[in-house]
C-alpha cells in the first residue's frame, strides 16, 4: 500500500489542505509537508493522528479499498471527550450506555 498516496486521496477527498490537517491533527505543519512533498513515511503515532482528523481509525486507513464508515464531527467529538477520562468515569459512561440499550 502507498501510504502517502492513500493520506492524499483521504485528504483531498476531505478538502482538507496540510495547514488545516496540521490543526485538526495537532502536528507541526513542516512534518506533514515533509510526509505529502518529501514522501516521509509517518510515524504510527502521527499516521494514527491524521486519520483521526480526518474521522477514520488505522483499521479504516488500511482497509485496502473496502468501504469505509467516516465519523461524523459529533462522534470524533465524543471519542475524544472520552479519552480524556479517568478510568473511573470511562466506566461510569460504559455502564450508563448498557443501561439505555
Amino acid at each position: 500500500m502507498d501510504i502517502i498516496k492513500r493520506l492524499n486521496d483521504l485528504r483531498f477527498e476531505r478538502n482538507l489542505s496540510v495547514y488545516r490537517l496540521s490543526e485538526l491533527s495537532g502536528l507541526n505543519q513542516s512534518t506533514l509537508a515533509n510526509t505529502f512533498s518529501r514522501g516521509t513515511v509517518p510515524s504510527i503515532a502521527n499516521l494514527e493522528a491524521m486519520c483521526n482528523a480526518m474521522g477514520i481509525t488505522l483499521a479504516q486507513f488500511f482497509n485496502n479499498g473496502e468501504e469505509s464508515q467516516t465519523l461524523t464531527t459529533d462522534e470524533i467529538k465524543l471519542i475524544s471527550e472520552y479519552r480524556k477520562l479517568t478510568p473511573t468515569a470511562k466506566k461510569a459512561i460504559n455502564d450508563l450506555l448498557k443501561e439505555i440499550k
